[in-house]
């Protein structure tokens, strides 16, 4: 899955034209109102901007939106990015209470979108299996860095967190059916990649080391490719 984040703002019709014609479909929109994450810098993209992705795109039933909300008050996005066609809200876990994500939850996934929680490297795993427990939620974002911005060195406590959470999820598989796809965000690049995939990820986001690559989109995209087979296979 690839970031828009670290794209070039400039071109965004040229940018997730490329993605696309690269095979990725899977794209990840970080949404941040400069009040969560508090700095006048963290100001990202809205409903609108996702709006006009989706209908630029209306050809291509197979592009999937996945935003992920860094935001002050979460629960007054998610009409508006249901209404822009997102198909997925991954909210911050820290940004609310218990009751208040399940509540929110509830409502993401009454508007006909997938839903996803995110948690910051300093949060233990075990504290969203209560929100996991309810089946509202069918992906897990790790965050191996600080949210804010992108090109963040990879903080290896997400390795753990991968492990475990991949355990809880075998658990709760045999018992009660409910699943988790375990997502990696954050200082991903060739060699963190691997480590992550071969502690049990299913999916990592992907921004700067794609983006940004000295050697080109193409090229990096093939390398990250590469080293993740590495890793499944030496899983």
């Amino acid at each position: 899955m690839l970031s828009l984040l670290a794209a070039d703002w400039s071109d965004m019709k040229g940018e997730v034209q490329r993605c696309i014609d690269a095979g990725v479909s899977h794209l990840h929109v970080d949404v941040f109102d400069g009040v969560y994450l508090d700095s006048p810098y963290a100001l990202t993209f809205g409903p609108q901007m996702v709006g006009a992705i989706k209908k630029r795109f209306a050809e291509h039933p197979e592009l999937v939106l996945d935003i992920h909300l860094c935001v002050d008050r979460p629960a007054r996005y998610a009409t508006a990015m249901a209404d822009s066609g997102a198909s997925r809200i991954i909210f911050m876990f820290e940004a609310m209470s218990l009751d208040e994500a399940i509540k929110l939850a509830q409502t993401i996934t009454s508007l006909g979108m997938k839903c996803g929680v995110s948690i910051n490297p300093d949060t233990s795993i075990s504290e969203i299996y209560p929100l996991l427990e309810t089946g509202l939620v069918d992906l897990v974002d790790i965050l191996a860095v600080e949210p804010g911005f992108g090109g963040q060195k990879f903080n290896p406590v997400s390795e753990q967190k991968i492990k475990d959470l991949r355990q809880w999820r075998e658990e709760q598989q045999s018992k009660n059916g409910i699943d988790v796809q375990i997502l990696v965000d954050g200082g991903i690049n060739a060699k963190s990649i691997r480590r992550v995939v071969q502690a049990g990820a299913d999916i990592c986001v992907v921004g700067t080391a794609i983006f940004q690559h000295k050697d080109g989109f193409s090229d990096a995209l093939k390398e990250l490719m590469d080293s993740r087979n590495t890793g499944r296979e030496q899983k």
